[in-house]
């Protein structure tokens, strides 16, 4: 969860950010759609499946890379 409001956290990257509601609706609308047609998410199998789904649907709407630098980091006490 998205925290704006918490001034000790310092957000790094704007770019990230900016797609952060986005990328959680897609994730909650692959997951939907995945649960309405049986994908269980109690199972091994159920999650194995959903996450490579739900991989796929982000890869499709996003452009990903491995992070070199942190998201975000704590600002020290003064």
């Amino acid at each position: 969860m998205q925290d704006e409001s918490d001034p000790d956290l310092e957000r790094l990257d704007s770019e990230s950010e900016a797609c952060f509601d986005a990328l959680c609706a897609r994730i909650s609308e692959e997951l939907a759609a995945r649960i309405a047609v049986g994908d269980d998410p109690r199972t091994t199998a159920g999650q194995n499946r959903l996450s490579e789904l739900i991989a796929e649907a982000i890869l499709d709407t996003f452009v990903v890379r491995a992070r070199t630098s942190p998201r975000y980091r704590w600002r020290k006490p003064q």
